[in-house]
Formats: structure tokens, C-alpha cells, sequence
């Protein structure tokens, strides 16, 4: 059995790093950050954008279309990134997978795969796993599902917490586990009729012991 993994929001939490940078960048833009407006990381994991938290905090659209194009352009920057931190069960849930002998391959969405191995590497993540395959995030779902196409057999699984890792594993023909901790809420995964983990440890249970629910 091979497990396909998303990385951020399902093994790095990377929240930080999106809420600094929006900090920053409405600071260089000399826009108070509005105490009035839904909490970002929340508002975003009910699937809105960036540019549409902005309109909603009171920012005209042409600004904030230019604030979620530099934030877009910025999120991986080095000190964005050496925010990013494993969630407190991702290293024990590798190690779990890698006692029953399960393959285990990356699957990412990134504009800078170096700097994720880097990430991967201090957080002592990337020895755990067979393989980190990179992707670039525009068209994310059918750039994962060209890979899972190729890759994966029936059995395998791939997890994450966003549509493009569900998408992804439907075209492939694989069974998808997501999360709701990540950048899509359980709220978000409901409203769509789809039974979200709340864990990995939920996903460790789910994946050795399929024939009970999720």
C-alpha cells in the first residue's frame, strides 16, 4: 500500500505564515487591520479568499486584488516559511506508517520545492517518507491527479485537506481522506456532504481499519 500525503494543513501547519504575511503586507499598505472583519485563517477555511476577506473588512477591490496578488507572490518567502511547524502528530503518525511497512510519498502543492525539503529536513519529516513530489499550486488538483494516475494502484490512499487532494484522488480512482484542521473546515467539508478527519490519528485508524467509519 502507498499513502499519498499532502504537506501543509496536513502534516506543516502553516497557518502562521498566512496571517503574518497579510499582517505585514496591510501594514506596508498603511491599512489598520480591522478588528470588525471574520477571523481570516477561519473565514478562508470556509473556502474564501484572500482578496474576498479584504472586501469584507472594508478594502475596495482593485486593493484588494493587488494585496492578494503580493501575498500570493510572497507566501513562500524565507521568513514566512520558518514559521511553518509540524503538527504535534505528524511525526508520530509517519513513524506508525512506517512500521507497517507502508510506502509513503509526498504530494505538494509548492512554487519552491527546495525550500519545502529544507523545511521537510529540519522538522526531521523527510527521512520518514519514501519520496516528496512537488507540484506547482496553479492546477494543483490535475497536477496531482497526472501523478496519481501514474503512480498509484488500486488500495492506495491519498489524504489532505483541501478539494484539489479530494479532486485529485477522484480522477485517479483512489479513496481520499481529508482533513478539517487544515485550510477547509469541517463546516466547508459538510456542506458538501463529506465526511472530514479531524486528526491523523483518525486517518491512521481509517486507513488500517477501512471497514469502520471514517
Amino acid at each position: 500500500m502507498t499513502v499519498f500525503c499532502d504537506v501543509d494543513g496536513t502534516l506543516l501547519d502553516s497557518s502562521a505564515r498566512h496571517e503574518q504575511l497579510l499582517r505585514d503586507l496591510l501594514r506596508e499598505g498603511s491599512i489598520a487591520w480591522p478588528d470588525d472583519a471574520p477571523e481570516y485563517l477561519p473565514y478562508k477555511a470556509d473556502g474564501h479568499s484572500t482578496r474576498e476577506w479584504l472586501e469584507t473588512a472594508g478594502v475596495k477591490r482593485p486593493a484588494a486584488e493587488k494585496v492578494a496578488a503580493v501575498w500570493q507572490a510572497r507566501i513562500e518567502l524565507p521568513e514566512y516559511l520558518a514559521t511553518d511547524r509540524p503538527y504535534p502528530d505528524a511525526i508520530p503518525f509517519l513513524q506508525a506508517l512506517h512500521r507497517l511497512k507502508v510506502r509513503v510519498i509526498l504530494l505538494s502543492a509548492r512554487q519552491d520545492e527546495a525550500a519545502l525539503r529544507m523545511t521537510l529536513q529540519h522538522w526531521e519529516l523527510l527521512s520518514l517518507v519514501d519520496e516528496l513530489l512537488v507540484v506547482p499550486p496553479r492546477c494543483a488538483a490535475d497536477e496531482k491527479a497526472a501523478i496519481l494516475r501514474v503512480r498509484a494502484v488500486g488500495g492506495d490512499v491519498m489524504i489532505g485537506d483541501t478539494e484539489a487532494d479530494m479532486t485529485a484522488a477522484d480522477l485517479a480512482g483512489i479513496r481520499c481522506l481529508v482533513l478539517d484542521r487544515g485550510f477547509r473546515s469541517r463546516r466547508y467539508w459538510r456542506q458538501r456532504g463529506v465526511a472530514s478527519l479531524e486528526n491523523l490519528r483518525a486517518v491512521y485508524v481509517a486507513i488500517t481499519a477501512p471497514d469502520k467509519k471514517e
